[in-house]
């Protein structure tokens, strides 16, 4: 009997001195883990405040009265003041906008500075952010005045940024939400998306400077084949094309691209003064 006393009690000192160890180790282990995980939870909280606060500050959506929205609300219920948003950073050339932005997540300033690197990890303040900006293709024009126009966005897993864009993979996503508008200074321009896929990096998608014409008509007709959904729509080449593209989980070597035919195009004049009416 005092033989299986000792042995007992040499067991539980062992499970004792072992508990003590694994605490420490534990303890070392959960702050690495945190060390490594909220630096980047910081980063995209403060990202998110800062187009909050933008949204908050520079833009104006008329509140309905609850009943079915007019046909060109999207026109004449939401003002965004660039005069305000320039003095902030004059690299902001558009806002654009989804009908359902907590669906969609797109809600954001447009940059524009030349090239594709400026915001690709900045705000604009300047600061460094994983989740950078929403900015114009460097080889576009800036007042949008080209037949095809790509505009980029990082694929964020809270949704964020153009996060939410591959959600336009299902066919039932793209009923909810076909449309977005993209606003300027001088026009607002609205989209309809007919096609997405997973475009390869540099090819023709990524080309600029297309025209009415075979070529430019070859490009929409393989966003057409190509895309993951058939909405029935098939733009020709006399209309303007916008590509919103990110990246996804193939690797650096290709890109998911939603493509959207502008359907209408009006002055910012009728927006402002439906707005300041209300």
């Amino acid at each position: 009997m005092k033989m299986n006393r000792k042995k007992q009690d040499c067991k539980e000192g062992k499970h004792f001195s072992l508990s003590k160890l694994l605490i420490p180790v534990s303890l070392v282990l959960i702050s690495l883990s945190l060390g490594n995980i909220l630096p980047d939870y910081l980063d995209k909280h403060n990202s998110s405040r800062t187009y909050e606060n933008l949204r908050e500050s520079y833009t104006k959506i008329r509140k309905g009265d609850g009943g079915e929205k007019e046909k060109d609300w999207w026109l004449t219920d939401v003002m965004i003041r660039f005069d305000e948003l320039r003095e902030e950073n004059p690299d902001i050339v558009a806002w654009i906008r989804s009908d359902d932005p907590e669906n969609t997540g797109i809600d954001y300033p447009v940059f524009y500075s030349g090239d594709n690197e400026k915001y690709l990890r900045r705000d604009l303040y300047g600061k460094s952010h994983i989740a950078g900006s929403i900015f114009l293709e460097g080889l576009n024009r800036p007042d949008f005045t080209d037949y095809y126009t790509v505009i980029y966005g990082h694929n964020m897993n809270d949704g964020s940024m153009f996060g939410g864009l591959k959600k336009y993979r299902k066919k039932e996503f793209w009923e909810e939400n076909p449309y977005f508008t993209l606003y300027t200074e001088g026009a607002v321009y609205r989209y309809q998306i007919f096609a997405c896929h997973e475009a390869e990096n540099g090819g023709d998608v990524y080309k600029i400077g297309y025209e009415p014409g075979e070529k430019y008509q070859k490009l929409i007709d393989s966003m057409v084949c190509n895309s993951l959904i058939d909405t029935g729509i098939h733009p020709d080449s006399s209309h303007k094309v916008m590509t919103l593209s990110t990246c996804t989980d193939s690797g650096y070597s290709r890109r998911f691209a939603v493509h959207a035919v502008c359907v209408d195009s009006r002055k910012t004049e009728e927006t402002e003064n439906r707005i300041n009416e209300n």
